[in-house]
Parts: C-alpha cells; sequence; structure tokens
C-alpha cells in the first residue's frame, strides 16, 4: 500500500533580502510504498528543484525534504 509522501522545503532569498522557506507537496499528492522508494524520489526532486531556480535566477539557500506516513491513508 502507497503510505508515504514527501515534502520539500525550499529556502530562498527574497526580493529585499530576506529568506523565506516555503513547505511543498505535489499536487496532486504523490504517494510511494516504501519509506527509501519516496526518499530516492526526494533526491531527485531536491536535484530538478535547484536546476529550475537557477535556469529562473532564484536564489536558493537550501533545499530540504523528509518523507512521511500519511496515517489517514485507509
Amino acid at each position: 500500500m502507497e503510505t508515504f509522501i514527501m515534502i520539500v522545503m525550499l529556502c530562498h532569498i527574497g526580493p529585499i533580502g530576506q529568506e523565506a522557506c516555503i513547505p511543498m507537496v505535489q499536487n496532486p499528492p504523490v504517494y510511494y510504498e516504501t519509506e527509501k522508494k519516496c526518499n530516492n524520489a526526494s533526491i531527485k526532486k531536491r536535484k530538478e528543484m535547484a536546476k529550475i531556480a537557477i535556469e529562473n535566477n532564484i536564489i536558493v539557500t537550501n533545499i530540504y525534504s523528509t518523507c512521511l506516513e500519511d496515517k489517514s491513508k485507509p
């Protein structure tokens, strides 16, 4: 059963020079069978987000990710 969901936190420098962090979840949410599969996908997602940020001149200070088990899923 697919119950693990990835949450990514993107931190960047805003237009006035202050750091801001934004939590993100894929829409619609993507669920993974195991925490390991979710963690592997999160590594790829962080790299993809960093590349997109560079292409769009966004000053990223950090990208975090974690995989959580959604206990509300039946």
